[in-house]
């Protein structure tokens, strides 16, 4: 049954009424648990608001970062420390092989995005390196959680008719979801000089046809995050790093 063109209005006009009165913390992540990845550290306060923890060395805290760099290296994206996560281990053997493909994938897009949000950021003078070396920042990043979009979940109300403004929000049940640690180290001295962590869900949309594939939701994360760390390299210490909403306009 095709449902008429006002219901569909009068639906994503609700939704995002809907939106708009609700903080949009509503629908961030709860922090990952720490993976050991990094050494327990206390969070700092820092100019990244766009992550759940942060910690920074004294003397490179409030230091503009092309003062002490020239460079950046985004060394290959660990993925080790995910297949230790509880969602993981109860998969099945050959389900597990299929993800770990997966998951190698997706690490390689994020190392690639990373490096080309970067070196592409306007006004930006920090370059991509080859490897670790004296002027060089080393950013080391671990994939410690992979969820996949419930797709099963999300075609079946697609399935019972329920494709309408707002099942963004009702498909919400079937939510992926993706985490992060990295640190960064003097490429001269391999002394650790930051750590952070942070996790994310698939953006909430009013009505998200990206829900219907495994990893779309992961993926737009990455490309926030990729642009978020460009922004953050590359600006002046008195500049905040915001964290994109969670909740996005986009149907896909």
């Amino acid at each position: 049954m095709r449902l008429p063109l006002h219901l569909f209005a009068s639906s994503g006009i609700a939704v995002l009424t809907l939106v708009g009165l609700t903080s949009c913390q509503m629908f961030d992540a709860k922090p990952a648990a720490d993976s050991g990845f990094n050494r327990p550290t206390d969070p700092v306060h820092t100019r990244a608001h766009f992550l759940q923890h942060a910690w920074v060395a004294k003397i490179y805290l409030n230091k503009p970062v092309q003062d002490c760099f020239s460079a950046v290296y985004i060394a290959p994206v660990s993925t080790s420390y995910l297949f230790e996560q509880s969602w993981w281990q109860q998969r099945t053997n050959a389900r597990q092989a299929e993800l770990a493909k997966d998951t190698e994938q997706i690490a390689q897009r994020m190392r690639e995005r990373f490096q080309q949000d970067i070196a592409n950021f306007p006004g930006g003078h920090l370059h991509i390196a080859s490897g670790p070396a004296p002027g060089v920042l080393v950013l080391e990043l671990a994939l410690v959680e992979l969820v996949p979009s419930n797709a099963y979940w999300n075609a079946a109300t697609t399935a019972a008719g329920l494709v309408v403004p707002g099942i963004g929000l009702l498909s919400a049940a079937g939510v992926g979801s993706i985490a992060i640690e990295g640190r960064a180290r003097d490429g001269a001295t391999h002394q650790i000089i930051a750590t952070f962590r942070d996790r994310r869900a698939d953006k909430i949309a009013p009505v998200n046809f990206g829900s219907y594939s495994w990893y779309h939701g992961a993926e737009g994360n990455i490309v926030d995050w990729a642009e978020e760390f460009a922004e953050l390299l590359n600006t002046p210490p008195s500049h905040i790093v915001k964290r994109h909403s969670p909740v996005t306009l986009k149907p896909w």
